[in-house]
């Protein structure tokens, strides 16, 4: 190193905290109210004024219920206001047909694991009847 000069160290930066489920309650209740264009730039932004945590696009799309949010919004995104605003009724029709789209890309999500863990028990030799044993109690008392 020459004489004068400073090497600049790369600056750390902090792994955002994992999202938990309340924190992806959050993020899903965010999009709902989201009103206009919805990218993901938008709501990683968004996301880190909300909960001071910066994430990743691709952190957020890893959560199912995150990622059908988003595809529910980006499915029937608000339209531009027009002269006459919409009533209460049109608006609440509005947002629950979003959320039977969001529920909906849920449910074929979490169907596609079970056919994965079907799959994957059935490799295994693991009938239906062993998968369907009923978990072992747990003792509370003596654990204490």
């Amino acid at each position: 190193m020459s004489k004068g000069r400073l090497r600049k160290l790369p600056v750390r930066r902090r792994r955002a905290p994992a999202l938990t489920s309340e924190r992806i309650a959050d993020i899903v209740a965010l999009v709902s109210r989201w009103k206009g264009r919805l990218t993901w730039e938008a709501l990683c932004e968004a996301v880190a004024r909300e909960t001071g945590a910066r994430y990743t696009r691709q952190a957020l799309n890893n959560y199912v219920e995150i990622k059908a949010a988003y595809n529910a919004y980006g499915a029937k995104p608000t339209p531009a206001p027009e002269k006459r605003a919409l009533s209460r009724t049109q608006q609440k029709i509005r947002d629950l047909e979003r959320k039977v789209t969001e529920l909906e890309a849920v449910r074929d999500a979490l169907l596609e694991k079970f056919a994965r863990w079907a799959v994957n028990a059935s490799t295994r030799n693991l009938d239906e009847a062993f998968l369907d044993q009923p978990l072992r109690r747990i003792n509370r008392s003596e654990n204490r």
